[in-house]
């Protein structure tokens, strides 16, 4: 059976052998690539690397329809490092990044911009859907990246409102964008 049509099987059916098959197809390959990406660091990697395949049984229902299994997979693990390393910077650990590709670059498929910008639509048009308050909380806390008690403290709310109107920004968000989660998750 073909990495295709292993994926049509675990979309379909949430074929566990099949996972495997796809797991052992690629997870060499996507360990040797996250080691390049995140500097030699076998922790590292392997976490990266299993955050991919979390994510792809996580989001297995689409995954009948990817056309091009590498390309997917291999995107998704450049989206996974770069978030690995901004989480890691955020936390103050160093981790060097000079390998780390820009998610932006023209060596990704030509598709793939187009992917990205489809993306970036989808995920607007949601967020313009949500109520406005719950909009403003949660531009504030996941794209000014403020902390709820900075947020609460702009906003005049308390940080327990911040973290209500969260949850409900991220129910919302995942009902409307649910068939494309696996790939907003890494962009």
């Amino acid at each position: 059976m073909n990495i295709e049509q292993c994926l049509k099987k675990i979309s379909a059916d949430d074929c566990a052998e099949s996972f495997r098959t796809v797991y052992n197809h690629y997870y060499n390959r996507l360990f040797q690539q996250a080691l390049y990406y995140l500097n030699n660091n076998p922790d590292c990697a392997q976490e990266v690397v299993s955050d991919v395949f979390a994510a792809l049984w996580q989001s297995r229902k689409v995954l009948g329809n990817v056309a091009d299994p590498d390309a997917y997979v291999f995107i998704a693990l450049k989206h996974a490092a770069a978030r690995y390393v901004e989480k890691n910077f955020r936390e103050k650990h160093e981790l060097l990044t000079e390998n780390l590709p820009d998610i932006c670059t023209a060596g990704d498929r030509s598709d793939t911009g187009l992917i990205d910008a489809e993306l970036q639509e989808k995920y607007r048009e949601a967020l313009r859907r949500l109520p406005p308050r719950c909009a403003e909380v949660f531009r504030l806390v996941r794209e000014e990246r403020k902390t709820y008690s900075e947020v609460a403290d702009m906003l005049g709310i308390s940080p327990k409102t911040v973290d209500n109107q969260m949850n409900k920004a991220v129910k919302l968000l995942y009902a409307q964008l649910k068939d494309n989660l696996f790939m907003i998750f890494f962009w």
